[in-house]
């Protein structure tokens, strides 16, 4: 029964990550497709957005199934482990150090967790990290701006956890993350133009084609006159 759960969250993740993966990537491709490839002919440019739409959507289906599939493993290896199964002492503790991570050796029982769930918190961790080299791993358009956009979601996150933990929030807490805001946006923009101005070579394709489509369109005639 418990297996059986198990198999139906990693199926309706798979389900919803190709179904969100759809929802996601078929609008954006339209709309980029008929913004910057204007040289592709009609046909062309619909392959492309069927193309770029079934690579996320699949994608995201395939890092589902392998994250769920990994969590199920370990969670039910853990639970085999710690009931008590026949093993020698030294494979239990082992297959404990690899399930059950630093928390097997201070002794703490942790509650178990519903299913589709990670049993022990550092096992997203390893789901993610095998997941993400397996499906994400390969360099191909959508990756690439995928591992970007989480990259900096990322650091957004990671400084806000520390703030919540390390910095002591007062009344006036809200003003001094808006002066934060305006410093670290001033800082972006003047960075990323500067990049533009004196190194576009090295930007995003994606970025660069739509600063080129602001700043750069109908200023080559105007240069040198």
């Amino acid at each position: 029964r418990r297996s059986r759960k198990e198999l139906t969250s990693i199926i309706q993740a798979i389900n919803r990550g190709f179904q969100y993966g759809v929802k996601i990537r078929l609008p954006h491709a339209f709309v980029m497709t008929l913004l910057f490839q204007k040289h592709l002919t009609p046909l062309q440019k619909i392959k492309k957005m069927l193309r770029l739409t079934l690579e996320h959507s699949t994608n995201l289906a395939a890092f589902a199934g392998i994250y769920k599939t990994i969590l199920a493993i370990l969670k039910i290896t853990s639970r085999s482990v710690n009931n008590g199964d026949k093993l020698h002492w030294i494979g239990r503790f082992i297959i404990r150090l690899i399930v059950d991570g630093p928390y097997q050796s201070r002794g703490i029982r942790l509650s178990a967790r519903p299913s589709g769930l990670p049993e022990r918190p550092y096992h997203s961790l390893v789901a993610g990290f095998v997941g993400g080299y397996i499906v994400w791993g390969r360099d191909s358009a959508v990756n690439y701006n995928i591992v970007l956009y989480l990259t900096s979601r990322i650091l957004v996150g990671l400084v806000t956890l520390a703030r919540e933990k390390w910095m002591t929030v007062k009344e006036t807490g809200q003003a001094r993350t808006n002066s934060y805001y305006g410093l670290w946006a001033a800082a972006v923009w003047s960075a990323v133009m500067f990049l533009f101005e004196e190194y576009p070579h090295i930007l995003n394709g994606s970025l660069k084609r739509s600063m080129e489509e602001i700043y750069r369109d109908g200023e080559d005639g105007d240069r040198g006159g």
